[in-house]
């Protein structure tokens, strides 16, 4: 049994590696890829020195002296002398931190570091992946129900705002602020429920689509998924029909 696992193991990672990887030859460098739509690919990165070029610790990142590649694709002003890849998908360099191969622009490269997969800092503000969240107070800035991992409850807070995933919850009732676990991004204060950074009476472009809501009997029944005395709310256009349970 354990050799069959050792084995299955040793398949995936002959897969993983022959999916995604660098090669070397001679005085070229070439990238290899693979995706089920359209096959295997090979093809030389440019104007690389192939003496100076390895891949990092975190294979999907690779430089030389002048470039650093994401994935065989160019990361367009990276500094090579200062590129260091710190995880799967991010690195950090004298100029920014980088989530894959994009840098993420307001940050600061020196002081760049991995909260968990989602979250990064600089000590100045918090990134979700790649998105600058403008925290109030990194140094307060925690997760609300868990380590932040869980797809459907990642709240956080700077101990003045809250926020699900990089959007802030635009109330102004810190205190009173009831966020619903599992809801998809739904939140209240003493005055307003909210779906992301949005007053559920208003859709995404900015139409209101609900007049009223009664926060006392107002719930959460499901992913994404609400009421309250007056009957069922969808998120995205007002009232509608309640479902049979």
């Amino acid at each position: 049994m354990k050799s069959t696992q050792k084995f299955l193991g040793l398949l995936v990672m002959i897969f993983i590696s022959a999916c995604n990887n660098y090669e070397k030859d001679g005085d070229k460098v070439y990238y290899n890829s693979w995706n089920e739509g359209s096959g295997s690919h090979k093809y030389q990165l440019v104007d690389v020195d192939a003496a100076k070029f390895h891949v990092l610790y975190y294979d999907s990142y690779a430089k030389d002296d002048k470039f650093v590649f994401y994935n065989g694709l160019l990361i367009p002003g990276a500094d090579a002398k200062t590129f260091e890849a710190i995880g799967n998908y991010y690195a950090h360099d004298k100029f920014h931190g980088y989530y894959g191969g994009d840098s993420i622009k307001s940050s600061h490269g020196l002081s760049f570091r991995i909260i968990n997969a989602y979250y990064t800092t600089d000590g100045k503000d918090v990134f979700f992946m790649k998105k600058a969240m403008k925290v109030t107070s990194v140094s307060k800035f925690r997760f609300v129900f868990d380590s932040g991992e869980d797809e459907g409850d990642r709240w956080t807070t700077d101990g003045h705002n809250y926020f699900i995933h990089q959007f802030k919850v635009p109330s102004e009732d810190y205190k009173h602020m009831v966020l619903y676990k599992n809801s998809g991004g739904i939140s209240k204060d003493s005055k307003w429920v909210y779906y992301l950074n949005r007053k559920i009476n208003y859709n995404d472009s900015g139409r209101r689509v609900l007049d009223t809501v009664d926060l006392k009997t107002f719930e959460v029944t499901g992913f994404l998924e609400c009421g309250d005395k007056y009957g069922c709310i969808n998120i995205f256009r007002g009232r509608t029909k309640c479902n049979p349970k």
